[in-house]
């Protein structure tokens, strides 16, 4: 898959295809659904198929909101998600304010028709140009007769649209199955192994504890059933906590802390992936580390359970 990065005011060189549009935050069932649109029209016309998305996240640069932008997948597990639907090639454009105020017409002019666009496809709800003016209903208008387009429909889960919002709302809520089916694919996110007060070794429950690469959604607090996945590929069960530690801490800065099952390797420095696999229960704390080592086993063998499935 080509990777073509562009910075305002740069434009696509043009190579005849199929664009997919969209930020594409997660790649989920909905965004899937848009990218397999595309690639079935790309097949028809025996035309590539391309992807063109943004990064940072509009929010972030244009500073929208209070709090700080979360991601489900930052851009290069994002590339990787859409490599595997068969795409071409992607257009990632640097989003930056002189970019996001292009007109609807002008970013159409300079990216859609530059690139060679024959044919595009969205999601209902995309929207394009300064302040989001441009809609897929006035896409033809904008398109000056250069190109066609498809408009894909809401993708529905439950009776409620499957949209990267609603992904991060049940991550938020500790509800990482449900989060996993919308993804099609459990939640991951990855990071690097530093050292922490080494208090779980000392009661018999050593744990990796993991600073994450990228300004990811971390699940809500609480104790998780989830699967580590090493550098090497070797892939291990393991019961994650993510919290204050209130046992040992009156206050104190949010933590990922994951013991391996099966596992007496040195981790730190170390990179790796978490999956999210399921919520056991929430953070809490204990009268004593007598209770707490009672709890943990209980924890691990739980987790070791719904892993098993």
């Amino acid at each position: 898959m080509d990777i073509i990065h562009l910075t305002y005011p740069e434009q696509p060189q043009k190579a005849p295809a199929v664009i997919a549009l969209g930020f594409f935050d997660g790649v989920h069932l909905g965004h899937q659904q848009v990218i397999a649109a595309a690639r079935k029209e790309a097949e028809a016309r025996r035309l590539p198929l391309a992807v063109m998305t943004f990064d940072p996240h509009p929010k972030q640069v244009l500073g929208k909101g209070d709090e700080p932008v979360r991601y489900i997948t930052p851009l290069e597990r994002k590339l990787e998600k859409i490599e595997r639907l068969g795409v071409d090639r992607v257009y990632v454009i640097e989003f930056t304010i002189p970019f996001s105020e292009l007109s609807p017409q002008a970013f159409v002019d300079e990216y859609l028709i530059a690139s060679g666009a024959e044919h595009v496809v969205a999601g209902f709800d995309y929207s394009y140009g300064r302040f989001g003016a441009g809609k897929m209903t006035t896409l033809d208008f904008h398109s000056r007769g250069t190109f066609t387009h498809t408009v894909v429909a809401e993708f529905q889960e439950e009776a409620e649209k499957i949209s990267s919002t609603r992904i991060r709302r049940l991550l938020a809520a500790g509800e990482v199955e449900p989060a996993a089916r919308l993804l099609g694919e459990p939640y991951q996110i990855k990071g690097t192994i530093i050292h922490g007060d080494a208090r779980g070794r000392q009661i018999g429950f050593p744990t990796a504890n993991m600073r994450p690469e990228f300004a990811y959604v971390i699940p809500k607090l609480g104790v998780y059933a989830t699967f580590v996945r090493l550098a090497d590929g070797r892939r291990f069960k393991a019961m994650t906590n993510v919290g204050r530690r209130p046992t040992f801490y009156e206050t104190g800065d949010v933590s990922i802390e994951t013991h391996l099952l099966d596992f007496d390797e040195d981790l730190y420095g170390q990179e790796l992936t978490l999956e999210w696999i399921a919520y056991l229960r929430d953070e809490k704390a204990f009268n004593g580390i007598d209770q707490l080592k009672e709890q943990l086993a209980r924890d691990r063998e739980e987790a070791n359970t719904r892993l098993s499935v």
